[in-house]
């Protein structure tokens, strides 16, 4: 959960020292990009534009001077709709030249990493500085770069003057400008930037190659903003404390997200408190006051938003965030001589071994892990979600979302149990041989025909991750690349052109360099799990965005068919058996759980005297498989051989439960059929039926009078009450039902 801001929080300041140091009340609420303009140089900007190919070192694009792939990337502006009058033309004219450099440099990245040029807000855009530089302030008007001015500064000087000319005309221009400039802005800063990356205030891993990625990164378009950290050595000691872990892969990006939102918390409590610099506090006897106040202020806390809206933040949560804060100050301890070279700042020489270990082991919630009980999926449910996920890919005036990549890929989701950026950052070719020594034509029509490739993004194994599959499987990814194909063909990628991915992005994609966003598809399945309003088999709804599910039900699903927990953990791709045996506890919860929910009765139909919970730890603790019959379980003590043979539907050690009411009707109809063939038999070799002192028949006729009121006592328990599973009560529980009258007394058996 990302961490709100705690600005109702009221902190116990008597019990926490409140040190009068200038950085108290310090707030550098900087803005990253207002002092861009010392990043600017013109010799900078001069390298960028020679740094072009010829062709594309133009003050103006149209259609004489189009190279080739700007021609693609362009879209069109309509001129007259009615006539069919449009335009790909761009123009920096009218602008100071090393603002032109940088617009063309600017657009040629753009376009190189497959993004589309919109041609009519691009014009908006060169309208608007024009007019500021023209008509605008004194700093607009002598200003010769994009980054002489913070975005919102050239937003104010567009407004001014559009003031003093049309304003009927520009009224929204000021906004257009606001929005490409900050965008402009951010892919300059990094052009210009000549010192180490992790110097620069925001991380953008899309702009910026020198930021430490994996080849595939989920989270890798997202951005790392360090400004909120607004105290000086805590924001740039952060910085190179993050950037170390990062380069050294101690983290991966999305670690480095996580913990900057864990950061904030302890910048939250520096402003509200104050603190000596580095070491916090003046002396080390006041350290332990200090920190006890930080922990008291994360249990105090009280979610702003999201789900737990109104409620105390997760011990979980906590957790983290208390180690995150430790483990930086247990290396900038570390290393708190270079530290002092780095940063240039003295005083984090003055760390002492206080600092290593800030909190106490009471000070951190213990760790819960706990996945809850509906994880794994019933067949019906999954059966439910293949038949409604049509939905996704059938156009919107039949009531779909018409987005075929999702349908796919929720299909791939129930099929592999994959993660679900395993699934979305699947290569556009991730099919692999199945090697293997029997031929083709001796294949099992279902059986695996070839292996799936998957991007392994949660943890870091030596194999390559792949699964076998099945041609069902196969026949999903050909028709997914197919779409793929055609997508980057529509969007005019060069012909013969394959995407990276398998999903892809559909917005700013024309090569088919991004893959599909795991937002945009948690938002479409949201939109599934509303249309189909499943429900499990005890009312629950089923959210289908809770993608894991699907891999806890195929996991669960592998245990239950016997697999050898190797292979499953293989299948899986986990490094530890441990990881794997948390999908088995769920499978054991499960089966508890369905064991449980029925009441249990014995052969003559009353309720059975053994609490099911015992009855269930019986069978499992003295693993008495042989006490579990194919319609119930024998209650015959562990050492006691039965010789009844199987007459135990006469027996009084016999109970059974509605889970085994097919099974016990089936054997009621085949014993009926038995005994009406047999009879027809007897009459034809003696000439009169079998009376019912037969000693085979009144065996027979015994077993289908138990089966009757087993049958009759099953339909009158009810497995809910009040909307709950309720646990069995013993035989002598006043709310016990009382035994329907064909059951008042047991008949005489044979």
């Amino acid at each position: 959960m990302k961490a709100e801001p705690l600005v109702h929080l009221v902190a116990d300041t008597a019990a926490v020292p409140s040190p009068r140091t200038p950085e108290r009340k310090r707030q550098d609420k900087r803005d990253p990009r207002l002092s861009v303009a010392r990043l600017f140089s013109e010799e900078k900007a001069r390298r960028l534009w020679e740094s072009l190919p010829e062709e594309h070192r133009q003050d103006h694009f149209d259609s004489a001077n189009m190279p080739e792939d700007y021609g693609r990337a362009f879209t069109k502006q309509i001129i007259d709709r009615e006539k069919g009058w449009y335009s790909r033309a761009i123009s920096f004219r009218g602008l100071p030249e090393p603002m032109i450099w940088e617009l063309a440099w600017c657009v040629h990245q753009q376009v190189a990493e497959g993004y589309a040029i919109t041609t009519g807000r691009f014009q908006e855009l060169r309208r608007g500085l024009v007019l500021a530089i023209e008509h605008g302030g004194p700093q607009a008007r002598s200003a010769r770069s994009l980054m002489a001015l913070s975005h919102e500064e050239w937003a104010r000087e567009v407004q001014r003057a559009v003031m003093r000319t049309d304003a009927s005309r520009n009224a929204r221009l000021g906004t257009h400008v606001l929005n490409s400039v900050k965008r402009l802005q951010d892919r300059l800063a990094h052009a210009y930037h000549d010192g180490e990356w992790w110097r620069l205030d925001v991380w953008n891993p899309s702009l910026d190659r020198r930021i430490p990625q994996r080849e595939h990164e989920p989270w890798g378009r997202s951005v790392a903003n360090f400004s909120q950290l607004t105290t000086d050595w805590f924001r740039e000691s952060a910085k190179w404390w993050l950037s170390v872990q990062l380069s050294t892969e101690r983290y991966v990006w999305s670690s480095v997200k996580s913990r900057l939102d864990h950061l904030k918390w302890f910048q939250w409590y520096i402003d509200q408190v104050g603190c000596s610099g580095p070491q916090l506090v003046e002396s080390p006897d006041q350290l332990r006051p200090w920190l006890r106040g930080f922990v008291d202020s994360l249990n105090s806390h009280t979610v702003m938003s999201g789900p737990n809206k109104g409620g105390k933040l997760s011990k979980n949560s906590r957790r983290s965030t208390l180690v995150t804060i430790e483990a930086f100050y247990r290396w900038m301890y570390d290393n708190r001589a270079e530290a002092v070279s780095v940063l240039g700042d003295p005083r984090w020489g003055a760390l002492n071994a206080h600092h290593s270990v800030l909190f106490r082991l009471e000070d951190k919630p213990r760790l819960t892990n706990h996945p809850p009980d509906d994880m794994a999926l019933e067949d019906e449910v999954i059966s439910k979600i293949a038949t409604g996920s049509g939905a996704l890919a059938a156009p919107k005036f039949e009531g779909g979302l018409d987005d075929r990549q999702a349908f796919h890929a929720l299909m791939l989701l129930i099929r592999t149990g994959r993660r679900m950026n395993e699934v979305l950052m699947m290569d556009f070719e991730p099919l692999l041989p199945l090697l293997t020594t029997s031929k083709q034509e001796d294949k099992e029509p279902d059986g695996f025909v070839a292996r799936l490739a998957y991007q392994q993004t949660k943890i870091t194994s030596g194999d390559p991750p792949t699964i076998p599959v099945d041609q069902e499987i196969v026949d999903i990814i050909r028709l997914q690349q197919e779409w793929a194909r055609e997508f980057i063909a529509a969007q005019g990628a060069p012909e013969g052109t394959d995407p990276r991915y398998l999903f892809l992005q559909t917005r700013n994609n024309r090569l088919g360099k991004r893959p599909y966003a795991s937002a945009t598809f948690h938002s479409r399945l949201g939109t599934l799990t509303e249309k189909l309003a499943i429900t499990d088999s005890v009312g629950r709804p089923v959210k289908v965005s809770k993608t894991h599910t699907f891999r806890h039900t195929r996991a669960t699903d592998l245990i239950n068919a016997g697999v050898p927990i190797h292979v499953v953990m293989r299948y899986l791709g986990h490094v530890t058996p441990a990881m794997t045996m948390h999908y088995a506890k769920t499978l054991a919860v499960t089966a508890e759980r369905e064991f449980l929910r029925y009441k249990k009765v014995t052969a003559d139909g009353r309720t059975a005297e053994v609490n099911p919970s015992d009855l269930y730890d019986l069978l499992h603790l003295d693993q008495r498989a042989d006490r579990v019959l194919p319609n119930g379980w024998c209650m015959l003590p562990p050492r006691q051989i039965c010789v009844k043979g199987n007459a135990c539907l006469t027996c009084d050690k016999f109970v059974t439960d509605t889970s085994h009411r097919d099974e016990l009707q089936h054997q009621l109809t085949q014993t009926e059929a038995l005994i009406a063939r047999r009879q027809t038999q007897f009459t034809a070799r003696h000439g009169e039926p079998m009376g019912e002192d037969n000693i085979w028949l009144a065996g027979r006729l015994a077993e289908t009078r138990a089966l009757t009121k087993v049958l009759v006592a099953l339909d009158q328990v009810s497995v809910h009450e009040d909307g709950q599973f309720r646990a069995v009560r013993g035989a002598g529980a006043a709310d016990r039902p009382e035994p329907p009258s064909t059951t008042a007394r047991q008949e005489p058996t044979a």
